[in-house]
């Protein structure tokens, strides 16, 4: 998490102003209608309203906010599940035939430890 400081509602407009033009070039918006837009003005006044920031520079001179941001230290913009370490993913994938017993073994043991059978199977395979 990164914050963000400002001492007026003025510096939180021209900062989102910034962020939204940069993220429109990114988009590969046309010049003109980056110029035209105003969704900047609705988000800052957003943000100025959810956080009292009126009061929190009149009791204290500016105001702090906390953005996300990802595992490469950049701002989190997108909605949904983080992104996993490479470390933490599961890249390989294994097909396995079981006979019965095995398998209900193999259930049981999901079953008393509150977990899946690929769980499992990565949990045995780790106390080995």
């Amino acid at each position: 998490m990164k914050q963000l400081t400002f001492s007026s509602y003025e510096e939180l407009e021209e900062f989102l102003k910034y962020k939204f033009r940069e993220k429109a070039a990114y988009a590969g918006l046309p010049e003109k209608d980056i110029r035209q837009m105003t969704g900047y003005k609705d988000r800052a006044q957003q943000l100025w309203e959810e956080n009292n920031c009126a009061e929190v520079i009149e009791r204290e001179g500016e105001v702090t906010l906390d953005v996300w941001l990802d595992g490469d230290g950049k701002r989190h913009i997108k909605r949904g599940r983080p992104r996993k370490k490479t470390e933490d993913k599961l890249t390989r994938s294994l097909h396995v035939r079981l006979d019965e017993e095995s398998f209900n073994k193999l259930e049981r043991y999901a079953e008393d430890h509150g977990m899946d059978r690929s769980t499992a199977v990565r949990t045995i395979l780790k106390k080995m």
